[in-house]
């Protein structure tokens, strides 16, 4: 049981580290198959931050084993990363990891819409699948896969019938398309 049985099996990289990076480093983490490396900021001692350790985590299933073909494609490991980076928030949450999981949908929801904003409605670059003909894939990088793939994911499990409905197909999914983009 537990998220990598609901997600597509056991974590398939042998050992996992975290390797903590002077402070110049740009991200809060970078996901690799067995080491993530993280910033100094999420050392904040309060579990303040366990989200972005478990978005790293999640990409073991999603983004390691199962990943985008191209950056054009690029909400499909981050929007299912988040899925699952809230899945395990919720797991973490005991009894409340559900109102855990809707409280990070909810700020989720209000950075996706902020970023849309800034943007622009009708910029393409807020499309779920992006157009990257002469745009630097870096130009393109927001929320906007993050968060609008992850609302994407969540009203498609809600649509079905929930979880217990929804939950399954990813895991297959998961199984069958792991290591090919």
């Amino acid at each position: 049981s537990g998220i990598n049985a609901e997600y597509g099996g056991p974590y398939v990289w042998g050992r996992y580290d975290l390797v903590v990076l002077p402070p110049s480093f740009p991200y809060g983490g970078m996901e690799n198959p067995c080491l993530t490396f993280v910033t100094p900021t999420l050392l904040a001692g309060d579990r303040s931050l366990v989200n972005v350790v478990a978005h790293e985590i999640a990409h073991s299933w999603t983004g390691n084993l199962v990943t985008n073909v191209n950056w054009e494609h690029f909400w499909l490991n981050e929007g299912f990363t988040v899925f699952l980076e809230r899945k395990i928030l919720g797991k973490l949450g005991g009894d409340q990891g559900e109102l855990i999981r809707n409280a990070a949908a909810i700020n989720g929801l209000t950075s996706l819409k902020y970023s849309i904003e800034v943007f622009g409605a009708d910029n393409p670059l807020t499309n779920l699948h992006l157009d990257l003909t002469g745009i630097d894939p870096d130009d393109a990088f927001s929320s906007v896969p993050y968060e609008k793939g992850f609302t994407f994911l969540w009203y498609l499990e809600t649509l079905v019938g929930g979880p217990a409905k929804f939950d399954p197909s990813c895991a297959a999914t998961s199984r069958r398309t792991r290591t090919r983009a």
